[in-house]
């Protein structure tokens, strides 16, 4: 996993790719920070909307279980970044692709979670999945340094995860993870 705290550096450049993947069980995790200079600077972070909590779903909970055991404090849940690891799912599904970014260079995470009304000083996200039956993803998640690197970075105080059922990547029926981790700019 490649870290960057360069906002000259291209979007693509800022991207990094960590594949963990077999048939059964695949795993995936990216950080970047906020490389839109269209995004708020300076004096206007104080005045960005701040976003309720919303109640955490059943991974989101098991993640700041993880959290809390590595003496973190728990992350909010959030709408907005459910909302864009949904696209980013359903994207990913609707286009039969496995990563950060399509086979055609766009559908990267920042993307995605900007197009939801995120703005943010840093963001990452974690991917998985696994036939019916298969291993826990926060679990797995866990078992891998850039996956558990998101999952207890200090800096980050929001998550959002979709889960999806479907045909995918050859398999007659997968289960699909997409967590977005972020710190809004009003946070920062």
């Amino acid at each position: 996993m490649i870290r960057t705290n360069n906002r000259a550096v291209s979007r693509g450049a800022a991207a990094s790719l960590l594949l963990v993947a077999s048939m059964a069980v695949s795993g995936c995790a990216e950080w970047g920070p906020a490389v839109d200079p269209e995004l708020p600077s300076g004096d206007s972070w104080s005045r960005a909307e701040v976003e309720p909590p919303a109640e955490a779903s059943p991974v989101e909970e098991r993640t700041n279980v993880q959290r809390s055991e590595n003496g973190l404090p728990t992350l909010d849940a959030s709408e907005k970044l459910r909302d864009s690891a949904c696209a980013k799912a359903d994207d990913m599904i609707a286009r039969d692709y496995w990563g950060h970014h399509a086979p055609d260079g766009s559908g990267d995470p920042f993307m995605f979670i900007r197009e939801a009304g995120v703005d943010y000083s840093t963001a990452a996200e974690n991917l998985f999945y696994s036939t019916p039956g298969g291993p826990d993803a926060v679990d797995s998640w866990m078992e891998s340094p850039g996956h558990r690197e998101n999952i207890v970075n200090p800096n980050f105080t929001s998550v959002g995860v979709c889960e999806r059922t479907a045909a995918y990547q050859g398999l007659p029926e997968a289960h699909l993870y997409v967590q977005h981790f972020a710190t809004p700019l009003s946070e920062r």
